[in-house]
């Protein structure tokens, strides 16, 4: 068996991935803490970086591999986690599929947008800028009936959101639905949709094209007629063979983290 064979079992397979993603991330968090002038300053950025890495790097592993619905896709976005974490990139978070990716978006930062303005409100009011008692004014509304429970969750989220930086991360959304966009009378999924909570101008779909799917005259005629109708909503829409992810998975990972960054930027 070649590298490159055993590349891609481990890329496929949770069991032979895990301890892969694991050197990766060890890896990733050392080189970080070797950049610190002084490593023992439990307030430098590399005490943060560790904690958010190893959070959200395991999550998105694990919606991977619940959620991708194809070998292709799962050796595909195993290969990019690696590379974010291989150029300690935090600006990466995987989320599982929306049937109504757009609506989802919308409801995303409008929620975002309402509970930023509930709490520059607070501040406004208590003077408490560090929200040291927010929780607790949040749940007086709860008993009080005015709040849910399930509304300070949401806040919760949403100041994580800000916290962790990822308002202005790349959401790679698994098996985007398009319900708005029929083609030949059957609404869009797309394989994935690359977006970003905090810039509207990121809208970046990416297609991992399995020959068993995408070989027929009529298949290649479908696939343009999406990509036009995509582009004309204002998409950017890239396709990968499956053959070219088969054959070297770093490489087209590579590919589309240069294009992320060359046309995106990454902050």
């Amino acid at each position: 068996m070649n590298q490159i064979e055993e590349l891609r079992r481990r890329l496929e397979s949770r069991e032979l991935f895990q301890p892969l993603f694991e050197d990766f991330l060890r890896r990733s968090i050392t080189a970080q803490k070797e950049e610190e002038t002084d490593p023992l300053n439990p307030y430098n950025f590399s005490s943060f970086y560790e904690m958010f890495i190893d959070n959200y790097a395991r999550i998105n592993t694990d919606i991977v591999f619940e959620c991708c619905e194809s070998p292709i896709e799962r050796i595909f976005i195993n290969s990019l986690t690696l590379l974010f974490l291989k150029n300690r990139n935090m600006e990466l978070h995987v989320t599982p599929p929306l049937a109504d990716i757009e609506q989802a978006i919308c409801n995303y930062r409008s929620n975002h947008r309402n509970i930023l303005g509930l709490i520059s409100k607070y501040k406004e009011k208590s003077g408490d800028n560090e929200l040291i008692n927010f929780e607790h004014h949040v749940q007086r509304k709860i008993d009080s009936g005015r709040y849910k429970q399930g509304d300070f969750e949401i806040f919760e989220y949403h100041r994580l959101v800000l916290d962790n930086f990822i308002w202005n991360s790349y959401h790679l959304s698994l098996q985007a639905g398009f319900p708005n966009y029929r083609v030949d009378g059957k609404s869009i999924r797309a394989d994935i949709l690359v977006w970003c909570p905090g810039n509207e101008k990121i809208k970046l779909i990416v297609e991992c094209d399995g020959y068993e799917y995408h070989s027929s005259k009529e298949s290649f005629e479908k696939d343009r007629k999406r990509d036009r109708l995509l582009k004309s909503k204002g998409y950017d829409v890239i396709r990968f063979s499956g053959s070219e992810i088969f054959r070297d998975p770093v490489k087209v990972s590579s590919d589309l983290y240069d294009f992320i960054e060359d046309v995106y930027g990454f902050d």
